[in-house]
């Protein structure tokens, strides 16, 4: 019988202290879509470093500080803000969905791109090269004979 009293009190303790959240929400509190837009652009930021890192540190750009502008937060916000979304991954798994949807929509976009530019090259390459056989067809282009001197010939 006491065993079995206390394993009910275990198990209720359990489950009141997963209620209970492990971090409070902040007052000030981003949205999830705020959290997502600012994610998203570390994530871009993170990627140009990866890129060119000296170039960035040659230019003095100061990225956290841009993002923080652009979002109008601050680091302490952000911070508050992400440890509370980190402690509920429910949350903080909605965000990154919306993170990894606008990073799919701006690698297609960026594809498409990339795929135009490519098939405007080709097609410069491929009228050089039919301008090139139009030239070599060409009865006055052709090349004239070279004359070479004999020696006795000043």
């Amino acid at each position: 019988m006491k065993t079995y009293i206390l394993s009910i009190l275990a198990l209720l303790v359990l489950v009141v202290s997963c209620r209970e959240e492990a971090v409070p929400k902040p007052d000030d509190l981003l949205s999830k879509e705020q959290m997502a837009a600012i994610l998203y652009d570390v994530t871009l930021v993170n990627s140009i470093k990866g890129v060119n890192k000296q170039k960035l540190e040659d230019t003095y750009l100061h990225l956290d500080s841009y993002l923080y502008a652009k979002h109008e937060t601050d680091s302490l916000q952000f911070k508050r803000s992400n440890d509370y979304y980190a402690a509920n991954p429910t949350k903080y798994f909605e965000i990154y969905g919306i993170v990894q949807a606008k990073l799919t929509k701006e690698r297609k976009k960026v594809g498409e791109a990339l795929e135009a530019e490519q098939k405007r090259r080709d097609s410069i390459q491929d009228a050089k090269k039919i301008q090139r056989s139009k030239i070599d067809k060409d009865s006055l282009a052709k090349k004239k004979p070279e004359f070479t001197r004999v020696r006795g010939d000043k």
